[in-house]
């Protein structure tokens, strides 16, 4: 934005004066304040469509923020997932991959030694 001060306004009022003279100031004055009034709310009116556009887009990311500030982020993995449909293996979502692996594992080991009888 262009740095204007008083002393510049001054300036063109003066210039503006001497080349309109007093009986057109008022009308030119009323122009350009239709001018800036529509410029501001075309300015508004594309703020207001892009936010709206631009809200599904950032729900989740305040979402998640917020989950993880808060500290608690298996509720809202849990949460999440639930949304989209997808189903958690209630032994990870515990925290017994462990032990989900280890009995992989040993099925994997009574297959072999039942092929090889």
């Amino acid at each position: 934005m262009p740095d204007i001060g008083l002393l510049e306004l001054l300036l063109v009022g003066v210039i503006a004066f001497l080349v309109l003279g007093p009986e057109r100031m008022p009308e030119l004055f009323a122009q350009v304040g239709r001018v800036v009034r529509k410029g501001r709310s075309w300015i508004s009116e594309l703020k207001r469509q892009i936010d709206e556009e631009s809200a599904p887009l950032t729900t989740p990311v305040t979402e998640m923020k917020d989950a993880l500030s808060d500290g608690d982020i298996s509720n809202f993995n849990d949460e999440l997932m639930k949304k989209h449909g997808q189903v958690i293996d209630p032994s990870i979502a515990s925290g017994a991959a462990g032990t989900a692996t280890d009995q992989t594992e040993a099925a994997e080991g009574d297959k072999e030694q039942e092929a090889s009888k």
